[in-house]
């Protein structure tokens, strides 16, 4: 079965293709139905209030919080798969908390905000595909990317750098990455975009010449096996996966 080909690459894309060749594929075959699970609506329903709070600052964080429960609320409706009530009940709980935490650093940032989800188109030199993204908030002179997590990693994901650095890419700003947790916050900024933006060309250019093996999916399918081990690889993918014709 032919597949339609990739007209544009994403952050999200590349770095699925180094991640996970098997998810990869199912995103070829229009397969991969993931959209979203208790902690992804968490991290959504958070950083939504915490970047709303730099727009409307006469807005109280007790304010924001309720915002957030409400939209964790109506989100979960639309969730394609089954979700535990326990996770459910756990992550929004942890709301006030993350938010409590991001609030008070953003509102002390001393930069004008422009907007948010801008969207940025990138061309890079001997990759055929163009490269659209979504960055989180730009400011005047810098754009930022927040993420939520349980722990706040030590470095920055080889992941996070690819992302960011085709918004300074795309926007000729410095950029910034802020993780939150419940208890702490931490910004880096993403340096050295040369050497990265090097990178994720060499990663386009592998994705072109893979999709050029062959135009049937179900061979791509064949040359690889789910990493099933990984949390991404849910019952609803097991059996997506197997209707490519391997087990």
């Amino acid at each position: 079965m032919k597949y339609d080909k990739l007209e544009y690459l994403s952050p999200t894309t590349i770095n699925l293709f180094v991640r996970d060749k098997a998810k990869f594929i199912l995103k070829l075959a229009k397969l991969d139905d993931f959209n979203g699970n208790p902690a992804t609506l968490r991290g959504q329903a958070v950083e939504k209030a915490i970047l709303s709070s730099v727009f409307y600052k006469h807005k109280s964080i007790e304010e924001l919080i309720e915002e957030a429960r409400g939209y964790f609320s109506s989100e979960l409706l639309g969730l394609s798969q089954k979700q535990d009530d326990k996770k459910i009940q756990s992550e929004r709980n942890a709301l006030a908390e993350y938010i409590s935490v991001g609030i008070p650093p953003y509102r002390r940032i001393e930069d004008e905000p422009i907007d948010t989800q801008g969207k940025i188109k990138v061309e890079l030199e001997g990759v055929n595909l163009p490269i659209y993204g979504y960055y989180d908030i730009q400011f005047e002179n810098h754009i930022r990317d927040l993420k939520t997590t349980r722990t706040i990693p030590f470095g920055i994901p080889y992941a996070t750098q690819r992302q960011l650095a085709l918004y300074a890419y795309a926007t000729k700003k410095e950029v910034w990455v802020d993780y939150v947790s419940r208890k702490k916050y931490s910004s880096k900024k993403i340096t050295d975009i040369p050497k990265i933006i090097a990178e994720v060309t060499h990663i386009c250019q592998g994705i072109e010449k893979f999709m050029s093996i062959t135009d049937d999916i179900h061979e791509l399918a064949s040359m690889h096996h789910p990493n099933l081990d990984s949390w991404e690889w849910g019952e609803d993918d097991i059996n997506n996966w197997k209707k490519l014709g391997v087990s």
